[in-house]
This record gives C-alpha cells, sequence and structure tokens, in this order.
C-alpha cells in the first residue's frame, strides 16, 4: 500500500513544456523514487501519472501542481494572490496575476482545465480522497522553507534570483544556493538519485531553462511530501476563488495573517493548517 507523491512544473500554456518529479511513500512512511525529473508537456505529464497509477496501484496520488487550479475572475488578481503577494514583495520578487482573460493560460480551452479533468479537477485539501492535485507556488515555498539570502536593506532578507531565463537579475550563486538547500533536502528524505542529480546542476556553470523547471518540479515534489505530515502545510485561499499550499511556517502565517487583516479578511477563513 504507497501513496503516489508528484511534482509538476507545469507547462502553462499548450506549445511549452515543463517538469515532473515523483515518488512513492510505502505503508513504512519509507520514500521510493521514480526516476528523474522529466521534461513534459500537459499530455505527457498525464500520461506518466496514470502510468505510475497503473503500475503501482496507489491508494492516493497527491499532485503538487505550479499552476492556478481555480480561476474564475475575469481580470485582476484572485484573492490569494493577493495575500502571498505581500511577502513575496518584501523579498524583492512579485506574484504574476491568473485570470480567464489570459486565454492560453486560463481560457476555457487552456490545457490546465483537461489536464485537470483526468484526476478529479482541483481538490479539497481538507477533504481525503483518492486522487488530488493542489495548487503549490514554488517561490513562496523558498520562503517557508527560509531558503532565503541575507539583505543588508531588508530584515526578510530577500528570494534568489535562479531564474537562467531572466539573464538581467539571474546570479549562479544564487542558482547553486537552491540547489544546495535542495539535494541536502532531499538527501534526507532518502531520495538519493534525486539529491545526486540536483547536486551535478548545482555545479553547472550555465544551467537552461529546463534544469530550472527539473528544480522546480523537485520543490513541488518535497510539498507532495510534506502535505501527508500533519500541520507540515497551509493553504492560503479558498475553493471559491482559488487557493495555494505551501509549507507551514510561523513567521511567513503571521506575514500573510497581517495581510489579511489589512485588506479586511478574516485570517482564520483564509489561512488553514493542513
Amino acid at each position: 500500500m504507497s501513496d503516489l507523491l508528484v511534482g509538476f512544473d507545469s507547462a502553462w500554456t499548450p506549445g511549452n513544456c515543463g517538469a515532473l518529479a515523483g515518488a512513492l511513500r510505502t505503508e513504512s512512511g519509507e520514500l521510493q523514487e521514480l526516476g528523474l525529473p522529466e521534461v513534459t508537456n500537459f499530455d505527457e505529464a498525464a500520461e506518466r501519472i496514470i502510468s505510475w497509477q497503473l503500475k503501482h496501484r496507489p491508494v492516493r496520488t497527491v499532485v503538487m501542481l505550479d499552476q492556478p487550479t481555480i480561476v474564475k475572475n475575469a481580470t485582476g488578481q484572485r484573492g490569494v494572490e493577493n495575500i502571498v503577494a505581500s511577502p513575496v514583495s518584501r523579498r524583492y520578487s512579485g506574484v504574476q496575476p491568473a485570470y480567464t482573460g489570459r486565454e492560453e493560460m486560463f481560457g476555457a480551452n487552456a490545457p490546465v482545465w483537461a489536464f485537470l479533468e483526468q484526476f478529479g479537477g482541483p481538490a479539497d485539501p481538507l477533504a481525503p480522497v483518492k486522487s488530488v492535485v493542489h495548487e503549490t507556488y514554488p517561490v513562496l515555498s523558498l520562503i517557508a522553507l527560509g531558503w532565503i539570502q541575507p539583505d543588508d536593506a531588508r530584515p526578510t532578507g530577500r528570494l534568489p534570483k535562479y531564474n537562467p531565463e531572466r539573464r538581467a537579475t539571474f546570479s549562479i550563486a544564487d542558482w547553486r544556493f537552491v540547489c544546495e538547500k535542495l539535494e541536502r533536502t532531499l538527501r534526507n528524505y532518502g531520495l538519493k538519485e534525486l539529491a545526486n542529480w540536483v547536486e551535478s546542476l548545482g555545479q553547472k556553470s550555465s544551467p537552461n531553462k529546463q534544469d530550472q523547471d527539473g528544480i522546480d518540479a523537485c520543490i513541488c515534489l518535497l510539498v507532495a511530501v510534506l502535505v501527508g505530515t500533519p500541520r507540515r502545510c497551509m493553504m492560503i485561499g479558498n475553493l471559491q476563488s482559488g487557493y495555494i499550499v505551501v509549507p507551514h511556517q510561523e513567521d511567513l502565517h503571521a506575514e500573510m495573517s497581517e495581510r489579511c487583516r489589512n485588506t479586511a479578511r478574516s485570517p482564520t477563513d483564509w489561512i488553514r493548517l493542513l
């Protein structure tokens, strides 16, 4: 008896690819690897997940997807984005709004909806079901995990600049920082093959976007690992307008609770421990 855990740094649009990483959690709690991250589009990701389900017959499948799974607003920000934008911007980064007007990503024919339908749609994080897909956000997970670089101007520090596509801001030191943190964490969970792969990426002098997609897929996978541990993750947002699941961290929880109060929201309605 096992759980299938999946991290999917998604393709977002029909013509793009992302990366997929998976592991099994046995009844004893041990994690078993399912190979290295794969470059995939939505269709390929769904096929791979289904093949894992058929082969391993898991009791439960948990997919942590780096893309919004509930988008009802035609313009502007979702409520969850308005909340998480505060801690993200404090650390010199930003949150891209999700709205249906972005046709390729969230319009009626966007590929994310067909992907979700194959696994039961966006799941309720508070309800136990056999197959779940939850939205997660690697940037916010970095904050929750404490993978933050120091900054003299802000006590909160800054988010690492590890996206090689953004050449103007990319830092090889930040790339190595994220890879080192991820490698150590994966190794601590017994995911040695993935840890060795991340370690090798950290040694590259010129990483590419596919490398970063694989790193983010592994970060999503870590959130899937933590979701099965009581009170180790939190849900920000709601099922009506959208939500994000990331690791729980007290200071981040407090920051977002403050943001809720400053925007006339009840923190207990918008942030919940899983």
